[in-house]
């Protein structure tokens, strides 16, 4: 009967480590639920904000594109991306570099390089945040 009695209160004993234990897991489930619910939620919000600024940057992008055009300035090619965007040519001075220049209004295709770096920059920064929607 000792050996019996023994052998229940084992038994007993490993039940209750086992609902501790049980119990313990319960919990944990619950919280790693809530924090992936609420990381969840984060990358949901990020995720809209990256579209809202792609639909921001392309309707800036082609609100340039169509003043341009509308204005007739040629701009020429618009790379998909801007490897290349910020090597940019040196002037060449005829008389000194040290000459002020002539206070000579341009006409307004003057600064259309410019623009179509602005162009490019917003292609790229639009290609960058749909890389960062797919691969997030």
């Amino acid at each position: 009967i000792d050996k019996l009695t023994k052998l229940i209160e084992l038994r007993e004993e490993q039940k209750a480590r086992t609902i501790e234990q049980i119990n313990e897991v319960e919990a944990h489930m619950k919280a790693i639920t809530a924090e992936r619910t609420a990381e969840n939620a984060a990358f949901m919000a990020a995720k809209l904000e990256d579209q809202q600024a792609i639909d921001l940057l392309m309707a800036a992008r082609d609100a340039m594109a169509k003043f341009y055009k509308k204005n007739d300035i040629a701009m020429g090619p618009i790379q998909g991306s801007v490897k290349g965007v910020f090597a940019q040519q040196e002037p060449e001075f005829s008389v000194s570099a040290d000459q002020a220049p002539d206070a000579v209004f341009s006409d307004k295709s003057k600064r259309k390089g410019e623009s179509k770096d602005i162009v490019s920059i917003l292609t790229y920064i639009i290609e960058d945040l749909n890389d960062e929607i797919k691969n997030g």
